[in-house]
């Protein structure tokens, strides 16, 4: 018995070949690309916390002269400070061996300047501390991982990677040599060939102090009002009122002593005398918030300006 092919089943073959012939050129005639493009993440660091704390001759200072993220005043020449600063990692991996310099400027615009043996901010050898030292404590809130202790720039290399969102803490220690009192301060790091981060925070500050003494009293009769106006003083050859004679048994009250007499009588006997000068000399060579009530010409330290004042109103 013979086989039979239904000419509808011949075709559907034939539809289904030509279908598969298509197919088969639109594939060769058509590249279609399987290659992915990748990018390579990139490192972007931002500085982030700071506080300022006074020197010592060891590896962790002890005592802060502000808060977190809070400026200080400029401290008088020679005076040496410790800069505690956090650097975030934000993107890819900080590997180990990363260096990096401490610059300062007068504004964020800068210009900046690193660092060196002739400037007005240089560093400071602490003799019982290593240059490069690697930070064991952290003091910030914010940090992850110990860096390094800096006497100089570059920084040392950065003992281990710095994964992605932590924080990394740098000591700097440094002294004025140079820098004017009445200016405002701002401290940075950069990369070891000086360029800026991808992001700045928060710039370590030093405040302007101000260099003016107080005003001596005025002449030619008691003050006005004891706000520091200028007040009128009579003519010379003009009469005098004298005040009336009380006329009752109650006490005459003391006289006012002016505001400005009242800064320097530090045991408010009402007279400025050796009493006074001997507890201004008892802070000499301090500073800090503690000695702010003798630091009269708000140098930060309690010196020889300071006693000049007062003599200025010494009385017998």
């Amino acid at each position: 018995m013979g086989w039979t092919t239904h000419p509808h089943v011949l075709k559907s073959l034939a539809s289904i070949a030509f279908l598969f012939g298509c197919f088969g050129f639109l594939a060769r005639a058509v590249n279609i690309g399987t290659s992915v493009v990748t990018t390579e993440a990139v490192v972007t660091l931002t500085q982030d916390d700071y506080r300022w704390y006074e020197n010592i001759d060891a590896l962790n200072p002890a005592t802060f002269l502000a808060s977190e993220n809070s400026a200080t005043p400029t401290p008088s020449l020679g005076t040496v400070v410790r800069l505690r600063m956090s650097v975030e990692n934000g993107n890819a991996q900080l590997n180990a061996g990363a260096v990096f310099r401490l610059q300062y400027a007068n504004t964020t615009a800068g210009p900046w300047t690193d660092l060196s043996t002739s400037t007005a901010w240089i560093f400071f050898d602490n003799a019982g501390v290593a240059d490069g030292q690697i930070i064991v404590t952290t003091l910030l809130a914010s940090s992850d991982v110990g860096e390094s202790y800096g006497e100089s720039n570059p920084s040392a290399a950065s003992p281990g990677a710095l994964l992605p969102g932590k924080f990394g803490e740098w000591d700097w220690v440094i002294r004025n040599n140079s820098a004017d009192t009445a200016s405002s301060w701002l401290f940075r790091m950069a990369s070891s060939s000086g360029a800026a981060f991808d992001g700045y925070n928060n710039y370590p500050t030093f405040s302007a102090v101000s260099t003016s003494p107080p005003s001596p009293p005025l002449s030619g009769g008691p003050p006005q009002g004891g706000g520091g106006g200028t007040g009128y003083v009579a003519p010379p050859g003009t009469p005098v009122a004298l005040p009336p004679r009380p006329t009752s048994s109650l006490p005459v009250p003391p006289p006012v002593i002016p505001p400005r007499f009242q800064l320097v009588d530090f045991n408010g006997d009402g007279r400025v005398d050796m009493i006074d000068l001997s507890i201004l000399l008892y802070y000499y060579g301090e500073r800090g918030d503690i000695v702010r009530r003798y630091d009269l010409n708000r140098s930060g330290i309690v010196g020889l300006a300071d006693v000049s004042i007062l003599m200025y109103y010494w009385v017998e």
